[in-house]
């Protein structure tokens, strides 16, 4: 064996986790292989979760049996991927891995066992509350503080930025008096009520840990590692709460990209990876190959970050990838009538609509007229700041037994393949489904928290249940009508009674809504719905790939954004820089750009130009 792997091999790790490290790139191998912390700087496409969960499997391969480690994921989602994929690689997880969200990490690794040891019991009758209350209270608090809003959803915005900072320690005397004492009274209202909202689970667990050493000992004993996915996006407490605890003995492995920092006003910030790898004294490690797209397209991706930083495309694809400029002469109803060109062009030269994205900045007239413009041209769609799956432990149940309906038993065919009909990968749902097994511990943790679980309900009884549904003969088509899978389903969990008295009933009510609507099978399972295109923001597009990518609206002054008679401060293009930046790197195959020279915004018609972007990526590129 190489001799690069063969630290691996002697540590004896199972096959597939050996074989997978073996078959990674040199560079992510040294990243997964790494002694003492690390912070991996991974880019568009660059196999950053592929190298994740390498890394955390060697970890878990070089400690001991009774110590494990803490990753800590962005989303329920991704702690559920990490989990899933190192148990196909023949890893026996048990209590070794702790793969949460920070909130659910905080709650239970930190808040629960330990609270009481640093002097904060959590209170016994706590709760979580909905964001209808939290809205209640903020309102309140803001408006007994002397702050006058009209629009309450950006005030929380600041005081949230504001409370997190506070938290962490920041300077944040440049926030006004009256938000200041808001949060103070917010946080009162909360403690009153005994009400733990996402925030506070965060910030009382950094209390804990930065207040009791033996809460701190006892953590790093049981999880020597804590990993971080997604470091850019996660903020100022989470960047203390890693320092306390690497001081504390832990070893730190953080995964992210500042270029796509997307969450800076709920006080995220570049800064705290950039620094992160001088702060606990390691070099970073640089994923830059991009196995995602062509080269044109890694170029474009380079211009409109406006720095270089070294990203190259997978030498083995030869196509580059195309970038097409379209522009128009007229308001933004003609970047909607563009839109509808370019997907109608693509349509007749056999593009699958499921592969074509359609991204634009923000909730705004553009977005209103494409809409309506593909409507007119009865051209089907989904716009996902409306029509998709909530969150919650609940949602993600449902997701995984219709991913595991559409699949059916592992190893096998969908039934569409038995009819000589292949789809899409993409279009069949959402995340690879599922064991029934796995399934099944999800059901049964559920059960345990809505306290309906009767002492002798094990996993393998509620996969036994499960398995005639989820793993029938006959199965349902990616674009078929969901509803009937759904009532069956609803009484196989009696779904009710798992969301009795929680907050996740709102979810429920969601999904019943969509399912009434005529949500498909493959959006029941968190996936895109055959035959429909994508419209959605840059911001809701991270994290994601799509073979086109259509950007209309491309004019200065709305890409990027900036009110009319101001100018754009440098911060405010370096932001502005970073969402196109994810959006353009969306794309596997083209970038279709449609730049236009004026907009009308607010009533007002403003004259402009294309925006810089363009011309940006006209100069790298196109010239």
């Amino acid at each position: 064996m190489d001799a690069e792997v063969r630290p691996a091999a002697e540590i004896m790790l199972s096959a597939a986790l050996a074989d997978e490290i073996a078959a990674l790139h040199p560079r992510q191998r040294e990243a997964a292989l790494h002694e003492g912390d690390v912070v991996i700087l991974a880019g568009p496409g660059s196999g950053k979760t592929r190298t994740l969960v390498a890394r955390v499997g060697y970890l878990l391969a070089t400690t001991g049996e009774h110590r494990g480690v803490a990753a800590i994921t962005y989303t329920d989602a991704a702690a559920r991927e990490l989990s899933s994929r190192l148990r196909k690689m023949g890893l026996a997880l048990g209590r070794r891995l702790a793969s949460r969200t920070v909130h659910a990490f905080c709650l239970n690794h930190v808040l629960r066992p330990y609270g009481r040891i640093a002097g904060r019991p959590l209170p016994a009758d706590f709760r979580v509350p909905e964001k209808a209350e939290i809205d209640r209270l903020w309102s309140g608090s803001l408006s007994d503080a002397g702050v006058h809003f009209n629009n309450l959803g950006s005030e929380v915005t600041t005081v949230t930025r504001l409370r997190r900072r506070a938290a962490a320690g920041e300077d944040v005397q440049n926030f006004t008096r009256e938000h200041r004492h808001a949060v103070r009274l917010y946080e009162q209202r909360l403690a009153a009520n005994h009400l733990l909202d996402f925030d506070e689970m965060t910030h009382r667990a950094m209390r804990v840990l930065g207040e009791s050493s033996a809460a701190r000992e006892l953590l790093t004993a049981r999880f020597p590692h804590l990993v971080i996915d997604e470091y850019q996006d996660l903020g100022p407490v989470l960047d203390v709460l890693v320092t306390t605890l690497h001081d504390a003995g832990m070893t730190v492995t953080a995964v992210g990209d500042p270029d796509q920092t997307m969450y800076e006003f709920q006080g995220a910030h570049p800064r705290y990876l950039r620094t992160l790898g001088t702060r606990l004294g390691c070099e970073p490690v640089q994923l830059t190959l991009n196995y995602r797209s062509g080269s044109a397209i890694v170029a474009a991706a380079r211009a409109t970050l406006g720095e270089d930083r070294g990203y190259a495309h997978d030498p083995r694809r030869v196509d580059p990838g195309v970038i097409e400029l379209r522009p128009v002469d007229g308001d933004l109803d003609a970047h909607a009538d563009r839109t509808v060109e370019v997907v109608q062009e693509l349509l007749a030269n056999g593009t699958a609509a499921e592969d074509m994205a359609i991204l634009y900045p923000g909730q705004t007239t553009l977005h209103d007229l494409i809409e309506q413009a593909l409507t007119d041209a009865g051209i089907a769609f989904d716009n996902e700041r409306g029509r998709r799956m909530p969150d919650g432990p609940v949602a993600e149940l449902i997701m995984a037994c219709a991913a595991r309906r559409l699949a059916g038993p592992l190893p096998g065919k969908p039934p569409s393949a038995e009819r000589g009909q292949v789809p899409s990968k993409r279009s069949a749902g959402g995340a690879a489904p599922p064991p029934v097994r796995e399934i099944a511990a999800m059901w049964s943790r559920l059960l345990q928290e809505s306290e309906s679980a009767s002492p002798t309900t094990t996993v393998r009884l509620l996969a036994r249940r499960l398995l005639g549904l989820v793993d029938a003969a006959e199965r349902e088509l990616p674009q078929h009508d969901c509803e009937p899978f759904w009532a069956m389903l609803s009484e196989t969990l009696a779904i009710q009674d798992l969301t009795s008295g929680s907050r996740d009933h709102k979810a429920l009510d969601k999904v019943r809504s969509e399912v009434a609507a005529g949500l498909t099978m493959a959006e029941l399972a968190g996936g895109r719905s055959p035959g429909h295109i994508i419209m959605t923001t840059y911001h809701s597009s991270k994290g994601r790939e799509f073979p086109v990518v259509i950007l209309p609206g491309l004019i200065e002054g709305l890409v990027p954004f900036v009110f009319a008679g101001k100018r754009l401060t440098p911060y405010g293009l370096e932001v502005a820089r970073r969402k196109f930046y994810v959006a353009v790197t969306r794309a596997t195959n083209a970038v279709v750009l449609i730049p236009g020279n004026k907009f009308t915004a607010w009533g007002r018609t403003r004259s402009s130009k294309w925006s810089r972007f363009v011309s940006e990526i006209q100069q790298e590129v196109i010239t």
